[in-house]
C-alpha cells in the first residue's frame, strides 16, 4: 500500500515547536519585519497542477491536518507500506526521539512499522543541505510530471507553525483542489492577521524612524 503525504510546508523553514504562539502571535511580528523593509511577503507558489499527477484508488480519502505529527495517525498509518512524502523536509529525525511522534520524526515512526520511505524534495531544495536522517529514506528531487502509482491514501498538513497565515486561503484552494473525500483529523482554521492594520504601523514606524534619522542629521 502507498500512501501520499503532499507538500507540507509552503516555503518558510524555521526550528521551533507547534505552540499557539507559534501558531499564531509570531507571525504578526514577521510580516513587520518584511513591511518595514519594504519587501512582498512570502507567498505559496508552485502548488497548482499537484493534484493532477497523481492516480488514486477508487476508496482512497485525503485525511488533513495542522500538524505533521498527525500523518502518523492510526487512520492514516493502518496497513500503509510505502510512504512518499512530497516535502522540503525528511522529517525522518533530527533530534532525539520522543515519547510520541512529533512534526519532524514522525517518517521514523512508519520506518518501524516495515514502510519503505521516499522523499521527494522541490526543485529548489538540496537534499543535501538537510541532516542524514536516522532511519533509511530514499531521497531526491521531484522530478515533477506524473507519478506511476496508485495511491490509497494522501495526508496533507498545513504545518501552521512553519507557514504563515496570509497562506491560508492558498492552503485550503490546495486542500479543496484534491480530487477526493476529505477527513479533518484536527481543526485546521484561517487564522486572522490584520495586514491593513500591520501596514499602516510599517508607514507610522517608518516616518517615525526617518523623523529620528532627521534628528540626528541637525545634532
Amino acid at each position: 500500500m502507498a500512501s501520499l503525504l503532499g507538500w507540507s510546508k509552503f516555503g518558510v523553514a524555521l526550528h521551533h515547536f507547534e505552540t499557539p504562539y507559534y501558531l499564531g502571535e509570531v507571525w504578526e511580528e514577521r510580516a513587520l519585519a518584511f513591511l518595514l523593509r519594504g519587501l512582498p511577503l512570502p507567498q505559496a507558489r508552485g502548488w497548482e497542477g499537484f493534484w493532477e499527477r497523481f492516480v488514486f484508488a477508487p476508496e482512497a480519502r485525503l485525511y488533513y491536518a495542522d500538524s505533521n505529527a498527525l500523518a502518523f495517525h492510526p487512520d492514516v498509518r493502518q496497513g500503509v507500506r510505502e510512504v512518499m512524502l512530497f516535502d522540503a523536509h525528511h522529517d525522518a529525525g533530527y533530534r532525539p526521539l520522543g515519547v510520541e511522534p512529533a512534526c519532524d520524526d514522525w517518517m521514523v515512526y512508519y520506518a518501524r512499522q516495515g514502510a519503505k520511505l521516499r522523499v521527494f524534495y522541490p526543485s529548489w531544495r538540496d537534499p543535501f543541505l538537510e541532516p542524514e536522517p536516522v532511519v533509511p529514506v530514499e531521497r531526491a528531487k521531484d522530478p515533477g510530471g506524473p507519478v506511476e502509482e496508485v495511491f490509497q491514501r494522501a495526508f496533507l498538513c498545513r504545518s501552521g507553525a512553519w507557514v504563515p497565515p496570509w497562506t491560508d486561503e492558498a492552503f485550503f484552494a490546495f486542500l479543496e483542489a484534491a480530487p477526493l473525500p476529505k477527513v479533518a483529523l484536527e481543526a485546521v482554521a484561517r487564522r486572522p492577521l490584520d495586514l491593513e492594520g500591520l501596514r499602516r504601523r510599517a508607514q507610522e514606524e517608518a516616518l517615525g524612524l526617518r523623523f529620528l534619522e532627521r534628528l540626528r542629521g541637525l545634532c
